[in-house]
């Protein structure tokens, strides 16, 4: 157990060394303290848990094979998410045909975006339902067709730049901007328009009492 509770404080280049040499413990702590953001970041690609779930697995078992590659040129962080989008929209690539589920939300999702950019809440009445507003943008944003969804997340989510975008994708910067500039569009459309009904049937059920 100490030398569990030892590894989880060490730096993630002592990790990786430790891995590299041969220390399995050393490669499960890495995993361990950046598994929730790959899968965040994989959920959002891939658009449901079950495809986030297989993207994340291959993540790893990339890492374990390509740890040695590691440069440090940026941080391990940033070596580990572009590894992740490329996995994932290899994956997306790869299938036929992509078929939109319906997907749970949950606890990990939801702080992993500003949820400000999509929701305006002032009133105290709109206060009120800011929770349900998060859950809904993620549903929102996770059945965005692929065109959107992906250059969305990479750009309001993973904090990537227009033109790493546009490199990771293989689409036209111009291309890029548009999408992203449409899927937060449909995004604030339909959270207004699910506001507004919200907001009625609150009215109603205050003016029934």
């Amino acid at each position: 157990m100490r030398v569990k509770l030892n590894l989880r404080r060490l730096s993630d280049e002592k990790l990786i060394a430790r891995s590299l040499h041969g220390e399995l413990e050393a490669f499960e702590a890495l995993v361990k303290r950046y598994k929730d953001e790959v899968y965040t970041s994989a959920y959002f690609m891939m658009g449901n848990p079950v495809d986030a779930h297989d993207a994340s697995q291959e993540v790893f078992i990339k890492l374990y094979g390509s740890l040695g590659k590691f440069g440090g040129r940026s941080s391990f962080s940033t070596w580990l998410y572009r590894m992740t989008v490329n996995t994932c929209i290899d994956a997306i690539r790869s299938r036929k045909r992509y078929q939109t589920r319906n997907v749970e939300i949950n606890s990990e999702n939801e702080n992993v975006i500003n949820m400000s950019s999509y929701a305006n809440i002032s009133s105290p009445e709109e206060e009120l339902l800011r929770v349900e507003n998060k859950d809904r943008i993620i549903s929102e944003i996770v059945v965005l067709e692929d065109k959107y969804r992906i250059p969305l997340v990479l750009r309001d989510i993973c904090g990537y730049s227009y033109k790493d975008i546009s490199d990771f994708v293989g689409l036209p910067l111009g291309t890029i901007k548009s999408n992203i500039f449409r899927a937060r569009r449909i995004l604030r459309d339909s959270l207004h328009k699910e506001r507004n009904v919200l907001l009625r049937e609150a009215k109603i059920k205050d003016d029934e009492r």
